[in-house]
C-alpha cells in the first residue's frame, strides 16, 4: 500500500540515514497505534495516513526517552509526545518494516522505527528533563503579538501551545516579584514581524536572548540555554569497568564490542581492554564513559542475560 506523507519530511529521513550509516543503534523501537478518524470531520484519507505516521514517530521517540527520564507526569508526557510529533525528523535515523493500514476505524501503523538515542539524550538535557533534583521554574511571563492581532480560535491556539512548553519545560507562570522567597525568572516574547519572533529570558543574574520565526522556537532556544546553562553536573562521564563473560568463542565479544558502541545515549567513550580466553568460556572486559548509566543498565539487562552471558559494572553509584 503506498504512503502519501510529507515528502520533505521523508526526504530528511532517508537522508539522515544515508548519512549516519554505521551511527544508528541496531535496535529499533516497534510502534503501532490506530488514528481514529473523527465521524464529525471529514478528513482526507492522506491526512489520516500522515497524522498517523507521525504519531507512530512520535510515540517511538517518547518511548525511548521514558529510557532515559524515568515517568514522567502524564500533562509532561503527553506534551512531549506533542513536541516529538512535529519534529521528530530531528530525532529519527530510519525506519522499516512499515505496515499501514486503512481500516473502518481509521487508519493503523506498525513499524520499526530508529531513533537517534545520542540526539534525543542531548535534548532532553537541555530541556530539563534529565536534571538530578528536577523542579519547577518560576517565570513572569509575557507574550505579546505585537501589532498582529489574533482571532478568538488562534489565540486558544497560541495559548494550548505555550501550556505544552510550560509542562515540557517544567515552567510556572508566576507574578513579578519574590516567589518563596527567591527571585522569578522573566520571560519576553514578542511577534515583530509577520515571520519573526523575539525574545528575552533574564534568570539568576543571568541575561539570554533569541529570535526565530514562531513562538516555540524562540521559547525553545531560551529555555534550553538555561537549562544548558545549569546541566554541568549532568554533563561529567563517570568511569566504569564493563565485564562480560559466557562466550564460546571471541567472535562474540567483537559482536558485542559493536552493539556497545551503538549504545551512545548511555556510553560515550567504549575501550576494550583485556579477553581471556578460558576453556569453558570467553570473558572481556571493556572501559567506559558513561553519560547515563540507568540507560546503561537496562542496555546491559535486556541484552545481555537473555544470550546466557553474565555482567558486572564497576565503578558507578549502585554498581550491580
Amino acid at each position: 500500500m503506498s504512503l502519501s506523507i510529507d515528502i520533505k519530511k521523508m526526504y530528511a529521513v532517508v537522508l539522515a540515514v544515508l548519512i549516519l550509516g554505521c551511527a544508528i543503534p541496531a535496535q529499533a523501537v516497534k510502534v503501532q497505534i490506530l488514528k481514529q478518524a473523527d465521524p464529525e470531520k471529514d478528513v482526507p484519507v492522506r491526512v489520516l495516513r500522515e497524522e498517523a505516521m507521525s504519531q507512530a514517530f512520535a510515540q517511538a521517540i517518547l518511548s525511548e526517552s521514558g529510557r532515559m527520564t524515568g515517568e514522567l507526569p502524564k500533562e509532561r508526557s503527553e506534551a512531549l509526545k506533542w513536541l516529538f510529533g512535529k519534529h521528530y525528523e530531528d530525532f529519527i535515523t530510519g525506519y522499516k518494516d512499515l505496515n499501514v493500514k486503512q481500516e473502518e476505524a481509521g487508519v493503523s501503523v506498525s513499524v520499526d522505527v530508529n531513533v537517534n538515542r545520542k540526539v534525543l539524550r542531548e535534548t532532553l538535557l537541555r530541556m530539563g528533563l534529565l536534571a538530578a533534583d528536577p523542579k519547577p521554574v518560576d517565570a513572569v511571563l509575557n507574550i505579546s503579538n505585537g501589532k498582529f492581532a489574533l482571532s478568538a480560535e488562534q489565540q486558544a491556539e497560541q495559548n494550548d501551545d505555550l501550556a505544552k512548553l510550560m509542562a515540557i519545560y517544567a515552567v510556572r507562570n508566576a507574578t513579578a516579584g519574590a516567589v518563596n522567597g527567591t527571585s522569578a525568572a522573566d520571560f519576553k516574547v514578542t511577534r515583530v514581524s509577520k515571520s519573526r519572533w523575539r525574545g528575552e529570558l533574564q534568570a539568576g543574574g543571568t541575561n539570554w536572548a533569541g529570535s526565530g520565526p514562531d513562538m516555540e522556537s524562540v521559547w525553545r532556544q531560551l529555555w534550553e540555554k538555561y537549562y544548558g546553562a545549569n546541566s554541568s553536573e549532568i554533563l561529567s562521564t563517570p568511569k566504569a569497568v564493563l565485564v562480560v563473560s559466557g562466550w564460546f568463542n571471541p567472535e562474540g565479544v567483537r559482536e558485542f564490542d559493536r552493539k556497545l558502541k551503538s549504545w551512545d545515549s548511555a556510553v560515550q567513550e567504549v575501550l576494550l581492554q583485556d579477553v581471556e580466553m578460558k576453556p569453558t568460556a570467553v570473558s572481556a572486559s571493556w572501559s567506559l564513559d558513561v553519560s547515563d548509566q540507568w540507560v546503561l543498565k537496562s542496555y546491559l539487562n535486556d541484552y545481555l542475560p537473555p544470550r546466557g552471558l553474565s555482567f558486572s559494572l564497576k565503578g558507578l553509584e549502585g554498581d550491580k
